[in-house]
């Protein structure tokens, strides 16, 4: 249907598009927009927070929760996060609406832990020198999957790998079939809490 005016602001479908006998301006949309929202992300690895955890930035999960706050009588919905413009198709037409979300910029946890020098594990790496770099090289990728490394350092003795958080190295020792020797050392407190180092050797024959 070609000529039509709208009746409400009197613009006719040469200038705008139209849904029924209205333009897309002035049909009675029914879309409940949400507040504005906010998300945290590191400035050093880029992580957000989301759903009151870090992980990896996920865009797509990010659309998902925005436009599940998106109420409304339309047939499907996207989000453009750079533009923070989100689009509607109603009875065939496009319908924008500028809908803000804040990246707030900040520090995570483990970024926070790594540039303090933080650590609850050492892995010691002893005895034969070839089998040690090729065991640290294997440690170090699976480490990185499940903690942090704060540090690697090197020894007249040996190689200790300094990890953030010993609770996983524990379960990847078991996993691996490594045999080693644990020993954990108090250093403090905190909110009454005992705080532990653990230390993993491992002797390489």
């Amino acid at each position: 249907m070609t000529g039509l005016i709208c009746p409400k602001c009197g613009r006719s479908d040469e200038k705008i598009k139209f849904i029924d006998a209205f333009c897309t301006d002035c049909y009675p949309i029914k879309i409940e927009l949400p507040g504005k929202m906010g998300f945290e992300r590191c400035g050093r690895c880029s992580r957000m927070k989301f759903r009151g955890e870090w992980m990896a930035y996920n865009e797509r999960k990010l659309k998902e929760y925005i436009l599940g706050k998106c109420k409304g009588d339309f047939e499907s919905a996207d989000y453009d996060i750079e533009s923070q413009m989100a689009f509607f198709m109603i009875r065939g037409s496009k319908i924008e609406r500028f809908l803000p979300v804040d990246f707030i910029k900040t520090i995570c946890q483990q970024c926070s832990r790594i540039s303090g020098g933080y650590y609850e594990g050492i892995i010691q790496l002893r005895g034969n020198r070839a089998k040690m770099e090729k065991y640290a090289d294997m440690l170090m990728g699976k480490l990185e999957r499940i903690t942090f490394i704060t540090k690697t350092e090197e020894k007249e003795e040996g190689l200790d790998l300094y990890v953030g958080r010993s609770k996983p190295v524990v379960k990847l020792m078991s996993d691996l079939g490594l045999k080693t020797l644990m020993t954990k050392k108090l250093v403090g407190r905190d909110q009454g809490k005992r705080l532990y180092r653990t230390t993993f050797l491992i002797r390489l024959e």
